[in-house]
């Protein structure tokens, strides 16, 4: 298997990464960027923060709250 991309970093390759984790082990890739932390295995790429995997669909949710609070904020200054 070849090394994927980080989809963050396009122009580097990612790292053979394994953690365990409360449902057994994952084997993937990591970005190699401090600070980064994006991680990819067979069923794509997602996130760990505080210990919990992210993937795409709870990542989206969460960006989506933020745009409509920002959205909201400007609206709110706008007085529209």
């Amino acid at each position: 298997m070849t090394k994927p991309s980080c989809d963050r970093h396009k122009n580097l390759q990612m790292v053979p990464f394994s953690f365990a984790y409360s449902t057994g082990t994952i084997s993937g890739h990591v970005c190699p960027v401090p600070g980064c932390g994006r991680v990819h295995d067979e069923e794509g790429y997602f996130d760990v923060i505080e210990g919990k995997i992210l993937r795409a669909e709870s990542t989206k949710e969460r960006g989506t709250s933020v745009t409509e609070k920002i959205l909201k904020v400007i609206r709110a200054r706008a007085g529209m």
